[in-house]
């Protein structure tokens, strides 16, 4: 039996913090989903999948949710409750 590697739950997490927060910086976020051993390439796949931006600012990454990963996080939330 294969395992299969689903990363929706990591990206629900991370979403729905930042639907709370708006925007937060890389470390904050990692801080608050210590579950999940988030590491800056985990935000730059989601950023690739056009779920958040990353930005810069001081000496780490800002996360912002995109208008995709609100809508993408309200479909995943939807699912999980019909089933």
């Amino acid at each position: 039996m294969r395992a299969v590697d689903d990363s929706s739950p990591k990206y629900a997490a991370v979403l729905r913090v930042l639907r709370v927060w708006k925007q937060l910086p890389e470390s904050d976020v990692a801080r608050m989903l210590r579950e999940y051993f988030l590491i800056t390439d985990d935000f730059r796949e989601m950023e690739d999948q056009g779920l958040l931006t990353l930005s810069f600012v001081g000496d780490e990454y800002m996360i912002i949710p995109t208008t995709l990963g609100r809508l993408w996080l309200e479909q995943y939330e939807s699912e999980r409750t019909e089933e």
